[in-house]
């Protein structure tokens, strides 16, 4: 099959581009001709300011990049295109080139941003409900800044999505919707799309580790340094259980407080790991007696709780957002409050106390993991929405050809 995968690269990588990278490689190895649509964010800074200036225009609808894409269509002649992220430099009209040479459009919605600018639903420290579940919400976005804390950002991106839903880009040009927990589909049928269009796929697992029934005596957090990270949260929380080593891999914003935090503690069991390569994560994540997830934001598939899982690793997740499709309670872990310091620090003395339940789990928990998230099964689940999408095009084609003949 040959599968035309569309995708805007983000400036600072995040999981969404190494899931597409790994989704395109699982593609390539099941024999598959995948051609490459892109664009990369990392190329805007470097823009010039007419240039810029362009972009804020070319965000709604990007002409060089619907030339581009209508000759790659043109030339390779796609069987289905799988469209993953296109803000701002592809932009949504795109999907009304592809509509137009009727390929069957494929759409994994990896966050919120069709109904929320930041994608998150998530400002001033907190959930935002304004956009739950209705019309996104142009007014507030604006005044709260919603979009990288500035109006003029969160205005730009409102007025796109705005413009787009009143136009039903995102409705009639797209043919099936990938998301990647139930919690995602629900809030996009609340907000009105049509739920016969939604499969639930998780993300498929990249952790390449042998197994360990024999763990580290530790909790590991791996994740950005920001406040819906949960990261502050955990830390306090992890100071009243010293007896449970804590390793935190990653950095950002938050971590001159997280370090002033740890020294003036005296926190000693709490070991800073700083950024570190997939690879050093992924092995910490194995090794670890409990993988910890706080996130105070609504997290769609998170790829440190599915990595961890097939591990073998168990999780103690947010009962938030799509985390609780993933860590079943007493079977791959345990949900605590989002936010609530007092229920996390809880959950990390009872580890503490039941190392050994720990281990003898791990067996079952991976078992759980790799029947979820494995790349066989996230493929197996690719190929029914790809030939589903294709074989509702050829009857919508046949059904057209059809009331042409009758008249």
């Amino acid at each position: 099959m040959k599968i035309l995968v569309c995708h805007n690269h983000y400036q600072v990588r995040a999981g969404e581009d190494q899931v597409v990278e790994s989704e395109v490689a699982l593609l390539r190895r099941n024999g598959h001709d995948v051609v490459l649509f892109s664009r990369d964010n990392t190329e805007i800074p470097r823009f010039s300011l007419a240039r810029k200036a362009a972009t804020l225009f070319a965000g709604f609808s990007n002409r060089a990049a619907c030339r581009d894409l209508a000759r790659i269509v043109e030339a390779e002649k796609p069987e289905v295109a799988h469209v993953h992220n296109v803000f701002p430099l592809l932009s949504p009209a795109i999907y009304h080139v592809l509509k137009k040479h009727r390929v069957p459009v494929i759409q994994t919605l990896h966050n919120f941003r069709f109904l929320c600018p930041n994608g998150l639903f998530f400002i001033e420290d907190r959930v935002c409900p304004r956009c739950d579940g209705v019309e996104a919400a142009f007014i507030p976005c604006i005044v709260n800044r919603c979009y990288r804390n500035s109006a003029a950002y969160s205005a730009w991106y409102a007025a796109i999505i705005a413009w787009h839903r009143l136009n039903r880009t995102f409705t009639t040009c797209i043919d099936r919707y990938i998301v990647l927990s139930r919690f995602a589909r629900d809030l996009f049928v609340r907000a009105g799309y049509h739920e016969k269009k939604f499969v639930i796929k998780p993300n498929a697992a990249t952790l390449d580790e042998p197994p360990v029934d024999s763990p580290d005596d530790c909790a590991v957090f791996a994740g950005r340094f920001s406040f819906e990270k949960g990261v502050l949260t955990l830390v306090k929380a992890s100071a009243r259980v010293p007896e449970l080593p804590l390793k935190i891999l990653g950095g950002g914003a938050l971590e001159p407080q997280v370090r002033e935090l740890v020294s003036t503690r005296g926190l000693n069991h709490i070991e800073l790991l700083g950024y570190q390569p997939s690879a050093v994560v992924d092995h910490h994540l194995a090794r670890a007696l409990v993988t910890v997830f706080p996130s105070q934001c609504y997290e769609n598939c998170p790829m440190t709780v599915i990595n961890a899982l097939c591990a073998g690793t168990p999780v103690i997740g947010s009962r938030l957002g799509g985390v609780p499709d993933f860590v079943p309670e007493n079977k791959a872990g345990w949900l605590v409050a989002p936010g609530n310091i007092d229920d996390l620090a809880s959950r990390l003395a009872w580890v503490a106390s039941h190392r050994d339940d720990l281990r003898r789990m791990r067996p079952a928990v991976r078992a759980w993991g790799q029947s979820q998230f494995s790349p066989a099964a996230n493929y197996a689940t690719l190929m029914e929405v790809y030939h589903e999408a294709i074989k509702a095009a050829l009857c919508i084609v046949a059904s057209t050809v059809f009331l042409w003949a009758g008249l």
